[in-house]
């Protein structure tokens, strides 16, 4: 179904421009007309500003080496037989292409990488915190209760005060302990996930959370001017197709084709440098993505749903990198992450993303999916058939094959780990885990589990 998608734009154009003729009359004889191009264009556009109203020191800027939007090669011709009329049209476009594009802005604001770092704090807090307030409460009851502290949490637990089998409590990776009057206190238990978390201490004279010194030391970073910068070599769509129209008195049907549609970009680039501290940029860049189908085919009249009878489409996707700020690498779960996948160098990278989808006619079509990392590697491979009718379309996955080869050994032991959880042991031959899929794509069987 994605060649579909990937022409609903040129499709609904051509049909509303030759709609024109479907709704308003009948043309007797026969009519052409022809466009060589139209369009617009722009070249070598370029704008600063530095606004009053905002700190000084923000300014932002734009550099647009090219641009143009239009059409070419529109051709129409209409005859008429009797009470049926006939259409046909070519045409190129919407076409579409930007080159040389550089957006900055040098803006003061908060530090997204401490609020980050905040933010993952505060979220690993938050289950001994969840349980300090149970346990305060509960203590309090107790007190009125017996007119005494309890000395221990099994107290509480005896008297029925507190429940130490539900929720937070059956949360293995921390542990609680009383100190009365003086405070509660939440200790990461050994198999915390995250060895460096401190421990949390409420006080009970005031009834307060002590602050964490490095949330403290967070909080108190100012902001600071951040320099981003978008940069983009091309952006490129090309489109090329064909339609007729047969409008008969009782319907309008349709044929339509297209012979090329290309959407692609090129050396797209995101950074976000604070306060010239290059250790601490984030960047994003995609050297290139490729979205592409050819010689699709679909038919249909204009109230029932279109029949697609063949075209071939294609995904990809070449070299994504996201680099991950130094401060943010430190922090322990992306740590974890980072070792697991065994990236040492801040950059989560993509080699290659790749879907090409082939449909050899109404019924039938293959698949081939790639996606490969420094980590990890999947390959799909398959056929699959189409039910293309209005009550129940669906798409069906046949002789699947999907090999996942883990390269990282944190993604192996990762595996093996899920395995022994599960109780399953995945089919391998060699060190590459090989699975079948099979049944409707939405909700597959999978076959490769011993």
């Amino acid at each position: 179904m994605l060649p579909t998608k990937i022409n609903a734009l040129n499709y609904r154009f051509c049909l509303f421009l030759l709609g024109i003729y479907v709704l308003h009359g009948q043309i007797p004889g026969t009519a052409n007309g022809s466009l060589a191009e139209t369009g617009i264009y722009l070249k070598n556009l370029h704008v600063d500003l530095t606004p009053d109203h905002e700190p000084e020191g923000t300014r932002y800027t734009f550099d647009l080496g090219e641009i143009s939007f239009g059409f070419s090669d529109l051709s129409i011709s209409q005859k008429q037989k009797g009470d049926t009329q006939f259409f046909s049209t070519k045409i190129s476009g919407p076409n579409f292409n930007l080159n040389q594009l550089k957006l900055s802005a040098r803006l003061s604001m908060p530090d997204w990488v401490t609020g980050e770092r905040i933010k993952r704090l505060e979220k690993r807090e938050s289950i001994p915190k969840e349980a300090i307030g149970l346990i305060e409460d509960a203590v309090d009851l107790f007190k009125l209760d017996l007119e005494k502290n309890p000395k221990s949490l099994n107290d509480l637990y005896i008297q029925k005060y507190l429940d130490l089998d539900a929720d937070p409590f059956s949360d293995q990776t921390w542990s609680y302990s009383l100190a009365l009057p003086d405070q509660i206190i939440a200790q990461p238990s050994q198999i915390h996930p995250v060895a460096e978390t401190q421990p949390v201490y409420f006080d009970w004279q005031s009834r307060t959370f002590q602050t964490n010194p490095l949330q403290d030391s967070l909080y108190q970073i100012p902001d600071t001017f951040w320099d981003y910068v978008l940069e983009i070599r091309e952006i490129s769509q090309h489109y090329s197709s064909r339609i007729e129209i047969v409008n008969y008195p009782e319907k309008t049907k349709f044929d339509f084709i297209l012979d090329r549609g290309q959407f692609k970009i090129e050396n797209i680039s995101f950074t976000a440098t604070p306060a010239n501290n290059l250790n601490n940029q984030s960047k994003i860049h995609l050297p290139n993505l490729l979205l592409e189908a050819t010689k699709v085919a679909f038919e249909g009249d204009l109230s029932t749903q279109p029949i697609l009878h063949h075209g071939t489409g294609k995904f990809s996707i070449r070299n994504f990198e996201i680099k991950i700020p130094e401060d943010l690498k430190e922090e322990p779960e992306i740590q974890k992450l980072l070792e697991t996948l065994g990236i040492w160098n801040n950059a989560f990278k993509v080699r290659l993303v790749e879907l090409a989808i082939n449909l050899i006619n109404e019924y039938t079509g293959d698949i081939h999916f790639v996606f490969a990392t420094p980590f990890l590697k999947i390959n799909v491979n398959g056929d699959f058939s189409l039910r293309q009718d209005e009550i129940h379309p669906e798409m069906l996955l046949h002789q699947m094959e999907v090999r996942i080869q883990p390269i990282a050994l944190g993604v192996r032991k990762w595996i093996r780990e899920w395995e022994k959880k599960e109780g399953k042991t995945l089919h391998r031959k060699g060190a590459t885990i090989v699975l079948k899929l099979e049944g409707p794509l939405e909700k597959p069987v999978i076959h490769g589990f011993d």
